[in-house]
């Protein structure tokens, strides 16, 4: 193909997959009957039909139309062919008149359903501590409970107690660790997804055990988190940072995770996740179950006054991991954005006034919104929790800042979104560990943009965002395990490699290209530092760095399938 020779002129590399590349991407789940609906070609072709699967006649036939430039990511020349028009519902497939076609596809304005129902008890699929019984978990379920003995305190925490029952919880990616860190980022955008959109996630028919009571599923997810959170905190309001093994576990069931799991120290960062929170879920719990809403406020107030007497980073430096721990470290030197969050959660739960001047002297330090939100960069999640408060002694000057840098950072996204071939809004750098997150925490922000009055070109940018990781993107392969005729079927993760079953564990999205191949020898073997960035992946399970699943990176998912479903 004429995209290989370009590679080669451009000294660069062809992707070693190049030939396996589906010519004809498409979402694999699919597209509502008003959505903007184009599949993406990456050979050329004079023309394209969309048939109907059942009849097997033509229900649409168009041209494609090529790019002016080969595709800054992936260096492919490619086609779009769009079909927006058709919005009968039904299941579809697109040929070419070369003769390639897409994977089936539904138009249905229940479309999304699916995804964000797999997306959400996926997190089900994550719980630490207990069995997943074969009603609720069919063949992915387990008799016996794991890590029941988490956890004793590791040699550098200063306790005079051995260590404390810090069973629960999820477990974080495709290891069985449990991070503080990575699940505020986790816990922070599903309560906001129910906070801002409660219609959207009411949903009680999600069949795990909390279902039928009468509460919203995701908050009865979100409250078997909770929980956990609750047991990591001190005396002192300070939070600790993790419980891991000090060595990650082989490829084996959770029960079968024997051997002591430890509890590593407090840290700030940890602190300030937790004290945001639990002020979000003191929001969330109030109407719904008020004990349990004053016992999070509570905790976040402890929280709070635990920063605020160490005003400097804890420890000195930021979490490293100790000598002899090569578990997840979530190392991050600067905990500004965590402490500002958290002041602008508290502030909005309570009404704390040092909470409020702390986020009001702070907010603009650096600019306001400058990056998407990730678990080392939470200022975007203060800002827009701020943004969308309603608290007596509000500003709303504080806000209309806010809302002014919002629409022009996601007008910088849609820009990206324009220049990219697949319509992901990321900058070449951005493919990195875990990028389909910065797709889809990008399409967040879009979504957020759209709703405060920004361009009415942001939601149909977010909406690419989820084409794009089911299935619009060089791999033509949902990233999504359970959705899509061609999907993610060997991901990193410990329970989907020991269970024996040929399916992995449903609704989990993996991390998606990474340009950084030598962060693992399967990524290393297959690609170069010369291969274009979104080429960097392998459905494989022994890549880590393209390949395994975690929370924080499903939440996002499940906030933009639940908006658009």
């Amino acid at each position: 193909m004429r995209s290989t020779l370009l590679l080669l002129l451009l000294g660069m590399s062809p992707p070693v997959i190049h030939a396996g590349l589906s010519i004809v991407a498409v979402d694999q789940a699919g597209y509502t009957t008003a959505a903007r609906k184009v599949a993406i070609l990456a050979a050329p072709a004079d023309s394209f039909r969309v048939i109907h699967a059942a009849t097997r006649l033509t229900v649409f036939h168009g041209a494609p139309r090529g790019a002016a430039t080969p595709d800054p990511a992936t260096g492919l020349e490619l086609w779009k062919a769009d079909f927006s028009t058709l919005r009968t519902p039904g299941e579809y497939v697109l040929f070419t008149s070369t003769g390639d076609s897409s994977q089936h596809f539904m138009i249905s304005d229940s479309v999304y359903h699916p995804v964000f129902r797999a997306s959400l008890k996926a997190f089900y699929y994550q719980r630490c501590g207990t069995s997943l019984s074969p009603a609720h978990a069919g063949p992915f379920g387990r008799k016996d409970p794991c890590h029941l003995t988490d956890g004793i305190f590791h040699s550098t925490v200063p306790d005079d107690s051995i260590g404390r029952n810090v069973t629960g919880g999820w477990h974080d990616a495709g290891d069985y660790g449990k991070y503080v860190v990575n699940a505020g980022v986790t816990m922070g955008t599903l309560l906001a997804a129910y906070e801002w959109f409660p219609g959207k996630f009411a949903s009680d028919a999600l069949n795990i055990p909390e279902s039928g009571n009468g509460i919203p599923d995701l908050v009865d997810e979100a409250r078997y988190e909770l929980l956990w959170f609750l047991t990591m905190q001190d005396a002192n309001g300070g939070v600790f940072f993790k419980v891991t093994h000090e060595n990650f576990e082989g490829f084996v069931r959770p029960e079968a995770d024997g051997g002591a799991r430890h509890i590593y120290p407090i840290s700030s960062t940890a602190t300030a996740n937790f004290t945001a929170v639990m002020a979000r879920a003191a929001r969330v719990f109030s109407p719904i179950d008020s004990a349990f809403a004053a016992r999070c406020l509570d905790a976040a107030v402890k929280g709070w006054r635990f920063l605020v007497k160490n005003p400097s980073i804890v420890p000195a430096g930021g979490f490293r991991n100790p000598p002899g721990t090569v578990t997840g470290e979530y190392g991050d030197r600067n905990d500004s954005d965590e402490r500002l969050w958290a002041s602008a959660e508290l502030f909005l739960a309570s009404g704390d006034a040092g909470a409020h001047r702390y986020y009001t002297d702070h907010y603009a330090s650096g600019g306001i919104v400058t990056s998407t939100m990730t678990w080392s960069d939470l200022g975007a999640l203060a800002h827009l929790a701020y943004l969308r408060g309603n608290r007596p002694g509000i500003s709303t000057r504080v806000q209309q800042e806010i809302r002014r840098s919002l629409i022009v950072y996601c007008q910088s996204l849609l820009q990206l979104h324009d220049l990219s071939g697949f319509g992901s809004a990321l900058e070449l750098q951005d493919y990195i560990w875990g990028s389909n997150s910065q797709v889809l925490n990008n399409a967040v922000l879009l979504i957020i943009g759209g709703e405060e009055g920004g361009s009415p070109a942001f939601l149909p940018a977010a909406l690419d965002q989820l084409h794009h990781v089911l299935g619009t993107n060089a791999h033509g392969q949902s990233f999504v395990t359970g959705i899509g005729a061609k999907r993610t079927m060997h991901p990193h993760h410990r329970p989907s490699g020991s269970d024996g079953i040929v399916e992995p564990v449903p609704g989990l999205i993996s991390g998606g290209p990474n340009r950084n191949v030598k962060q693992d020898p399967a990524l290393a073997s297959r690609f170069s530092s010369a291969t274009p960035p979104a080429l960097c992946y392998i459905d494989d399970e022994a890549s880590y760095a393209s390949n395994e699943i975690a929370i924080n990176w499903n939440a996002p998912l499940v906030f933009v399938a639940g908006y658009f479903h």
